[in-house]
């Protein structure tokens, strides 16, 4: 039922309208697809550098937890465990 009345709104229309159409879309399906790669490109770096900042944070972050804690072992193991997960 849906395809006959696009058919019939196609009919009513000249074939070069449609292809003009057509042409347009494909346009702009091939700009949405180069944004889109773009984007996924610059979130892969943000990505990377988030990792990047975060790894730093948790290694000052441990190294302070163990200049403090100095004295208690269990404690220094603890934290040695956590941060090779």
């Amino acid at each position: 039922e849906e395809i006959e009345v696009l058919n019939q709104v196609a009919r009513h229309r000249p074939r070069s309208t449609l292809v003009m159409g057509i042409q347009q879309e494909n346009r702009q399906i091939r700009e949405l697809q180069q944004e889109n790669k773009e984007l996924r490109t610059s979130l892969e770096e943000h990505q990377s550098a988030l990792e990047l900042i975060m790894s730093k944070y948790r290694e000052q972050v441990f190294r302070l937890l163990m200049a403090s804690k100095r004295d208690d072992p269990a404690i220094v193991t603890q934290l040695r465990e956590q941060h090779t997960n």
